[in-house]
């Protein structure tokens, strides 16, 4: 029997990143608990590479591909007139925003666990039929056509994670909504194990960011002069599937937790019983970082740590190098993390770099270890279009440096306190506007200029950092949740 079951996607251990990082404390700090882990990703990748040991108490790891389907697949249920007739009733009822017939659904769906058969639901003409009259009833200018293939994009993933074979666990602990708390609902509805949900951004938040920039999903080609924020009828009908899964790993939850207040009163907003919500926030270890000896240059130096990926919004710290540099033109700027993520966006990057002529300021470093770099930066810089707890700033600050960060996720209250305990005790950075590179150069600026504000807010930073973040502290508050549930 596995002890806690963890329900990861694209995370650990293939990808690194924060939440990865946080997974892998979490396992490595509790050596007497049975973990397994569910790793979910859209293809099989046989060059996928894992990223972190992984401790001998993993017992059990299992990977299910989102898009790696086989229609043919023999020896699965056969899916009756009865069944479509009752998966029909609960999408009426999910138009209501009424969850009451998904616990049936999926027990008469998969009774004893038996798989369905993939062929015959997406090929059943009673299924055709139920379509056409959706298709009817939405009243919307696109092809039926279209309707079928967005129809069948987004549920043979659903139905993957439907058809998942899952571990008997005494615990099933997803660290996102999504697919991942899909299958955290359905193991809590077939396995009867506890249910907890973790959740460091807010999934739907993060997947309407991208779909409302997505070139893959169809769009109506339409003439309009007016500017719009509405979202296309398929772009809607993405968001809306990730809401309802999203919805449905916070009913079946039995307790949910998230890193910071902004988080969780999105999460209420969302449909969470904010009975089931706790607060505890990242960690990190502090004697790893509290070592690292620090070095001045002669230049200044600052950097941002992460991913070259848009969410980071990479561009931003670029041009903001530039207005720096008119001011500062002996300042170093350093790029610190994988490149190889979304390699067009790391190509657009450079370009950038290179026609506004900063090439030799501008260092991209790829994957290092960046304890090297805190021993020597000044600034610390974050362009993060969205971000749940980063890392990076409780990191930075520890070294005693501070952050400029955009004021998005729990940054400003990393940066200025939380409580009004914390709070007094200064900030330890500035925050500045999302995407704007004039607010991101003015606040770097000020902090490599203005000497005393440094120096307080790098005092602010180590005593925030050692007062409300030590990772032991705050990773005992979930062995003590697991352990009253073994």
């Amino acid at each position: 029997m596995i002890d806690v079951c963890l329900l990861l996607e694209g995370t650990y251990p293939y990808v690194a990143g924060g939440v990865s990082t946080w997974v892998h404390q979490l396992i490595t700090a509790m050596r007497d608990i049975r973990f397994g882990i569910i790793y979910i990703a859209p293809h099989s990748d046989p060059t996928r590479q894992i990223k972190y040991e992984v401790p001998n108490h993993v017992l059990y790891l299992k990977e299910v591909y989102l898009h790696d389907y086989d229609l043919a697949e023999r020896g699965r249920r056969k899916v009756t007139k009865q069944d479509l007739a009752l998966v029909k009733s609960f999408y009426e009822r999910l138009a209501r925003e009424d969850y009451s017939l998904f616990e049936r659904v999926i027990t008469e769906l998969r009774p004893e666990g038996i798989p369905i058969n993939l062929q015959h639901l997406f090929t059943s003409k009673t299924v055709w039929q139920m379509l056409e009259d959706f298709y009817d009833m939405a009243e919307e200018d696109v092809s039926f056509i279209d309707f079928f293939w967005t129809w069948r994009g987004t549920h043979l993933p659903v139905a993957q994670i439907v058809n998942a074979e899952i571990p008997r666990a005494k615990i099933y602990h997803s660290v996102s909504t999504g697919y991942a708390g899909l299958m955290g609902a359905l193991a809590k509805i077939m396995n009867s194990g506890k249910y907890f949900l973790t959740e460091h951004g807010i999934y739907t938040h993060e997947r309407a960011l991208e779909i409302s920039q997505a070139n893959w999903i169809y769009e109506n080609e339409k003439i309009n002069f007016r500017a719009t924020r509405e979202l296309s009828f398929f772009k809607q009908w993405w968001v809306n599937l990730f809401k309802v899964m999203s919805h449905l790993s916070y009913q079946y939850a039995d307790q949910i937790f998230t890193l910071y207040e902004g988080n969780r009163l999105r999460q209420i907003i969302e449909g969470a019983d904010k009975e089931k919500i706790s607060i505890i926030p990242n960690g990190i270890n502090l004697d790893r970082f509290s070592a690292i000896k620090r070095e001045k240059k002669q230049s200044p130096q600052i950097g941002l740590i992460g991913r070259v990926v848009p969410i980071k919004d990479v561009k931003t710290f670029i041009q903001s190098a530039k207005l720096v540099l008119r001011k500062l033109p002996e300042a170093l700027f350093y790029i610190i993390g994988p490149t190889d993520e979304e390699e067009e966006y790391y190509i657009e990057c450079r370009n950038l770099v290179e026609s506004l002529k900063i090439s030799d300021n501008v260092i991209f470093t790829g994957r290092v270890d960046v304890a090297e770099y805190y021993a020597f930066m000044d600034v610390v810089v974050l362009t993060s279009v969205s971000e749940a707890q980063p890392y990076v700033i409780l990191e930075a600050n520890i070294c005693g440096i501070p952050c400029v960060a955009s004021d998005v996720g729990s940054c400003r209250e990393l940066l200025f306190g939380r409580t009004g305990e914390d709070q007094r005790l200064g900030q330890s950075g500035m925050i500045t506007e999302v995407s704007n590179p004039d607010s991101t150069a003015e606040a770097v600026l000020k902090t490599l200029q203005d000497k005393e504000l440094y120096n307080k807010m790098a005092e602010a930073g180590i005593k925030r950092v050692k007062t409300y973040y030590d990772q032991d502290d705050l990773l005992s508050r979930y062995l003590n949740v697991y352990e009253q549930n073994l």
